[in-house]
């Protein structure tokens, strides 16, 4: 195999991985987003059954206050998945820049051949 092909397979191979896990970085973000309007549902219904919604007040529930741990913990890792996924946009980019220029430059050497040719 010649180096060039080997080099055009690995990187196929690298996109593929990478739109695989973009791919799961999006389902895992949608997951964690309704996740997250569920305990914004759970933190609501908790605060009007108590009557306080001051979380610094000394009565608020214990429950209400653990879901809005829990919702902020969840907000601190879609937004973590969310780099980790604009991160792999830009190598994906990246990749199909190399394959864009691997064309370009595949079509600048058959109209030279044609030329030559001609």
């Amino acid at each position: 195999m010649k180096p060039r092909e080997s080099t055009i397979q690995a990187k196929e191979f690298q996109a593929g991985a990478l739109r695989r896990q973009l791919a799961q970085y999006e389902r895992m973000i949608a997951d964690l987003e309704v996740i997250r309007v569920e305990l914004g549902k759970q933190i609501e219904g908790e605060e009007r059954r108590s009557g306080v919604v001051d979380p610094e007040n000394f009565a608020y529930s214990t429950v209400a206050r653990a879901a809005r741990d829990r919702r902020d913990n969840l907000t601190a890792t879609i937004d973590d998945l969310s780099d980790r996924r604009a991160a792999l946009v830009d190598q994906l980019r990246d990749i199909d820049g190399f394959f864009d220029a691997l064309g370009a430059a595949s079509e600048a050497h058959h109209a030279l051949a044609r030329t030559a040719a001609a």
